[in-house]
């Protein structure tokens, strides 16, 4: 990657506006007005203009000073190509385009964007976009937008670095945001990243100490894991959230694969931000709900809420809210200790309910609220407080924000705020905002920010049993692992049948020597019949053994818990549906619990994945999957059967006796054999694979070579 002080970007302190102009609504006009505010030294291009907003104007690139920090072009494609060469050819640090009309529009869009690579290559300058809204940054009064983008209200500053691929999902959100209350250290509009891209700005704001947290809209990742890497690298320290666009589209699958049919690229993608500890939004809300509590407050040590209202309607809402489970981190409702339950009565009506929620109905006040807000936050039982201050209640004052602000501006547990108050709400919220306190307008979304606070501190103690990569503890020597498994990977490549088409038998071995359990006995039957049975205790399992016949039980190639009486039939009744194909006996496992689907898939941004999840003949009906990136770690491995469905039986459900360790262990192992296989172009299925009270089974797995 091409290193780049950005630092002239955002502190710039020489810029030319290309285009600029004096004509209302123009972009040209709209950027130069903004930047008049800025401290930078402005130069204006426009051959039609001798001075432009009183500043001295110059008809060409060719006559502006060489080595500017930044040229801000506002003319359309392609004289904007021919404008870029020349702020090249000058020297400048960094080049904008705000113009469209590029790779977005098909080919001859597209060629216009490799002349404007070609210029990157050949020279020391930067390109921002094409097709970016530009750079803004509050604090400096740096302001590239020419569209409304709640500029006036973002204009105190903050600490959220929003790094957006589009610029209209950008400022609209963050005009919306701003409405409520939002810091804004800096907005990057990466445009179409011809050039630079999310991965330039990351590092920057990582070290800046003036960014606390990292918005990121995003519809292509740049760098696959390299992304992951650093973003895994600084988001212990400050929190990274990313809104990926397009998780519907599917992600590249062999056909016949379990693994491949039910891993789409988003889900890849998800499990993968997860396992570096980023942090994930659906929409443009959640995106600005989420970096504005996370840069707000410190993360939740656990998941416990209290409730305090003085509605109790909203504390029953907000009670219903904290109940449900969903994609997000559980939470659940605090059980005041007495002393806090007496502190509240106290403090109170004696018709107060002062259980969790706590409801002191319209009739509280500002002192109730804030002796209330301190029982709670004095209450071992209580990590989270959710507060409903509603201003229509009599003597609910305006007084209750600053009293509420220096109650809580030391204390040791976030407190969020919902508040509603008809055409005034947004005025309320910005109050409390200003106040250093974190508030929404709706009982889901103050809810739902809770999530990312408790999300946010079982991520970091996540990441604090990983190493940087990901990988994390499974192995110090997981590499020198990697290196053994693949020189067996590349015998037994050598060794196979048909080359290229493993069978079931053939899957197994190379699993059994990467370090997974098979059955200890399994016999290939020979066309000369049941005599070769010597040695198997009955009853046994027989399986048609073809790597054509990827689906064995739809083809009726399976047939279970066969006694000595039935086995001869059953080898005749076999070889007349599957003619000319070897059949396996192996004696049958016994099995406790449910069986498990372990698989591998290439993504084609991330790079080798495993799956783990509720397997069987309904796997792809109950789709209870996760994933992560291979190899992953056994902590790691453990975070993806946390997030199954059928997570309580692994852990004990109703006296179930599987191990839960031992499957993440193996998992993990898994993952190593997978980054083999996957790194070179093929997938793998498990399907099942069983505890039999001591160990996990592979019973039958698949590898489809590419």
């Amino acid at each position: 990657m091409k290193k780049t002080d950005i630092n002239r970007l955002i502190n710039p302190a020489s810029i030319a506006v290309i285009g600029a102009s004096e004509t209302e609504g123009k972009p040209g006009t709209i950027i130069m007005r903004n930047l008049l505010r800025s401290k930078a030294r402005l130069y204006p291009v426009n051959p039609a203009y001798e001075t432009v907003m009183h500043i001295p104007s110059v008809s060409s690139v060719e006559q502006l000073p060489p080595n500017l920090d930044i040229a801000i072009i506002t003319l359309k494609a392609e004289l904007a190509v021919k404008a870029a060469a020349e702020c090249a050819l000058a020297g400048t640090a960094f080049i904008i385009i705000v113009a469209g009309g590029f790779g977005e529009t098909g080919s001859s869009g597209r060629a216009q964007e490799d002349v404007l690579r070609k210029i990157v290559e050949t020279s020391k300058s930067r390109i921002l976009g094409p097709n970016s809204l530009g750079i803004f940054v509050p604090e400096a009064n740096l302001d590239t937008i020419f569209v409304e983008h709640g500029d006036k209200a973002l204009s105190a500053g903050g600490s959220i670095a929003f790094i957006s691929q589009s610029g209209s999902v950008g400022v609209e959100s963050l005009g919306l945001a701003s409405n409520t209350g939002y810091g804004m250290r800096a907005f990057i509009g990466t445009g179409n990243k011809i050039d630079l891209s999310e991965m330039d700005f990351l590092d920057w704001f990582f070290n800046d100490k003036r960014t606390d947290c990292i918005a990121l809209y995003l519809e292509s990742i740049e760098g696959g894991r390299d992304f992951l890497e650093l973003s895994g690298s600084g988001a212990e320290e400050k929190p990274v959230v990313v809104l990926k666009a397009g998780r519907t589209a599917a992600g590249a699958a062999a056909a016949g694969s379990h693994t491949g049919r039910l891993a789409g690229s988003d889900s890849v993608i998800n499990g993968a931000f997860k396992q570096y500890g980023i942090q994930r939004a659906w929409d443009d809300e959640e995106l600005c709900d989420a970096t504005k509590v996370l840069s707000m407050l410190k993360p939740a040590v656990g998941n416990r809420v209290a409730v305090l209202t003085p509605a109790g309607g909203f504390g029953v809402m907000c009670t219903d809210y904290i109940d449900t489970t969903g994609t997000r981190a559980d939470l659940q409702m605090a059980v005041l200790s007495p002393e806090t339950v007496a502190i509240i009565k106290e403090k109170t009506f004696p018709f107060a309910s002062c259980i969790n929620p706590v409801d002191f109905t319209a009739s509280g006040t500002d002192r109730m609220f804030i002796d209330t807000i301190q029982a709670l936050l004095a209450d071992q039982g209580v990590d989270i407080i959710i507060c409903i201050a509603l201003f229509a209640a009599p003597a609910i004052t305006n007084d209750l924000i600053p009293a509420l602000a220096n109650t809580i501006k030391m204390a040791d547990k976030p407190v969020l705020v919902f508040t509603e108050y008809g055409p005034f709400t947004e005025k309320y919220l910005l109050d409390f905002y200003n106040h250093g306190i974190a508030g929404f307008p709706s009982i889901s979304r103050v809810v739902r920010a809770a999530r990312f606070l408790v999300e946010r501190g079982k991520l970091r103690k996540t990441m604090r049993c990983t190493d940087s990569s990901g990988a994390g503890r499974y192995c110090g020597e997981s590499s020198k692992e990697i290196e053994v498994i693949t020189e067996c990977y590349k015998k037994w490549m050598a060794e196979l049948k048909t080359p290229g088409k493993p069978d079931e038998l053939e899957a197994k071995e190379f699993l059994a020597a990467a370090g997974l359990r098979i059955p200890e006995k399994q016999l290939i039957l020979p066309e000369d019949g049941p005599e070769v049975l010597t040695g198997l205790h009955f009853p046994i399992v027989l399986k048609v053994c073809s790597p054509d016949i990827l689906h064995k039980t739809d083809r009726g190639g399976v047939r279970l818990n066969i006694g000595p009486e039935e086995i001869t039939n059953e080898i005749t009744m076999m070889r007349q549906a599957f003619p000319g194909e070897p059949l396996i006996a192996s004696p049958m496992v016994k099995i406790n619990g449910p069986e498990m689907i372990l698989g591998a898939l290439h993504d084609p941004t991330f790079g080798a994945s495993v799956m783990a999840g509720a397997g069987g003949i309904l796997t792809e009906l109950y789709r209870d999957t996760a994933f992560r990136l291979a190899p992953c770690s056994r902590e790691n491995a453990e975070s993806m059967l946390d997030e199954l469905k059928i997570a309580p039986v692994l852990s004990g459900f109703r006296g179930s006796s599987l191990d839960k360790g031992k499957l993440a262990e193996t998992i993990s192992r898994f993952s190593l054999a997978a980054s083999v296989v996957c790194a070179n172009g093929g997938q793998i299925d498990i399907n099942p694979i069983v505890w039999n009270g001591e160990d996990w089974i592979i019973l039958d797995a698949k590898i489809i070579l590419g």
